[in-house]
C-alpha cells in the first residue's frame, strides 16, 4: 500500500506542541488534500474525479483517525509526533481508500510498481 509521508502538522517548521484535537482537526483536511493532489498515486492510479477522490479520502481519514484516537497522545510534539501518527493514520487511510476504490484502480507499469506510490 502507498505510504504518504507528508503528515507533519502544517503550522510551524519549529518544534511545537499541538493538542490532539487540533491535530486531528487539521488532519481531516490535510490528508484528503495530500492524497488527491493531481500528482499523487491516489489520483493517477484510480479512475476518479477530484471530488470522488476527496470524498473517499476524507471518509478514510475520519475512520482511521477515529480508529487511532485512543493511542494518539493528548499533546503532540511536532514534528516527531505528527510525522509518526501521520504515517500511521496515512497508511490506514491509504489501505481504506484502496479497498473502497479497488474496482476503479488503473493497472499499468507505473501504478503496479510500489516504488512509484509516494
Amino acid at each position: 500500500m502507498p505510504l504518504l509521508t507528508v503528515m507533519m502538522f502544517p503550522y510551524s517548521l519549529h518544534a511545537a506542541e499541538v493538542s490532539k484535537s487540533d491535530w486531528i482537526s487539521a488532519m481531516t483536511t490535510v490528508l484528503p488534500t495530500a492524497f488527491c493532489n493531481s500528482s499523487q498515486y491516489f489520483r493517477q492510479c484510480f479512475n476518479v474525479t477530484a471530488q470522488e477522490c476527496e470524498e473517499t479520502a476524507a471518509s478514510a481519514a475520519r475512520v482511521c483517525l477515529n480508529k487511532n484516537k485512543d493511542q494518539i497522545p493528548e499533546v503532540l510534539h511536532q514534528p516527531q509526533d505528527g510525522t509518526h501518527w501521520g504515517t500511521v493514520v496515512g497508511a490506514c487511510a491509504g489501505e481504506a481508500y484502496e479497498l473502497a476504490l479497488v474496482k476503479k484502480r488503473i493497472s499499468n507499469s507505473k501504478c503496479d510498481d510500489p516504488a512509484n506510490w509516494q
